[in-house]
């Protein structure tokens, strides 16, 4: 496999982005869709005052950790960025190999915190991700408490109904995605090209802010803008809101009128 090939099978693709506060800083998260947790590497980095060059590198040469390094395009402000990212069931064995005894005390501690907790708060970001299968060198972190473990329980139960509707709901669903590409292509050929103007970019932005503060109150609480503006971008295929068409400005504006009423 040449390295190009080998870079493009480390490219993930993101299911759901959200940012964890851990310890005063910020760590943007996404849940894959392996439907494992990762977390970025130049957040956790950036946290922990280590160089993210370096640690990307060695990261990189384990033989283990690698496996769990991959790229993903996220969502930051306007823009999409394709990040390195670790799966977060391996920052406990990155942060052990770090030789901590060369930092200054305050430091190590913050490592230690990092290495002990944070795995746990990205899985509650989400909700755990999958669980280790034999042979897998890592365990999934499960919480001590059993209030939320039964919450986990309930939660993967109707995770795992939801999936079997959507299941049955696969051949609906391409037919709906054909019809859906024939009026696109339709409206291609009908409707103007050009970007969307300023006014309707911000109504787009106010949009965005709106669902991102329904999910969050459905949620309890967290940041979604990233994670609307992220649905919206793979939704109409652009790189920023600014950069719709006049084609595609009355679908996005119903889409995500929709999703304000869905989680309201």
């Amino acid at each position: 496999m040449s390295d190009q090939e080998k870079q493009v099978s480390r490219v993930g693709k993101v299911v759901d982005q959200a940012t964890a506060v851990f310890d005063g800083a910020e760590i943007a998260a996404v849940r894959a869709d392996d439907g494992f947790i990762y977390a970025s590497l130049p957040h956790l980095c950036r946290a922990l005052g280590l160089d993210l060059e370096s640690q990307r590198n060695t990261v990189d040469e384990h033989a283990i950790l690698t496996e769990g390094l991959l790229q993903f395009p996220l969502v930051s402000g306007v823009r999409v960025v394709t990040t390195w990212c670790l799966r977060a069931q391996f920052i406990a064995l990155w942060l052990a190999i770090i030789p901590v005894k060369r930092l200054k005390a305050e430091k190590q501690e913050r490592i230690y915190r990092y290495q002990k907790q944070v795995a746990d708060v990205l899985d509650r970001l989400f909700g755990i991700g999958p669980q280790a299968t034999a042979g897998d060198s890592t365990t999934a972190v499960m919480p001590a408490e059993p209030e939320y473990a039964e919450g986990l329980a309930i939660a993967r139960m109707a995770r795992e109904q939801a999936q079997l509707a959507l299941e049955k709901a696969d051949t609906a669903n391409e037919r709906m995605a054909t019809v859906e590409a024939r009026l696109m292509a339709l409206e291609a050929r009908l409707m103007p090209r050009e970007q969307i103007s300023e006014e309707q970019a911000e109504r787009i932005s106010d949009l965005v802010k709106q669902a991102a503060i329904a999910l969050s109150k459905k949620l309890g609480g967290g940041n979604y803008f990233g994670t609307v503006y992220g649905q919206l971008y793979r939704a109409f295929g652009v790189t920023s809101y600014k950069s719709l068409t006049m084609a595609q400005y009355p679908r996005a504006v119903a889409w995500l009128e929709k999703m304000i009423q869905d989680n309201s």
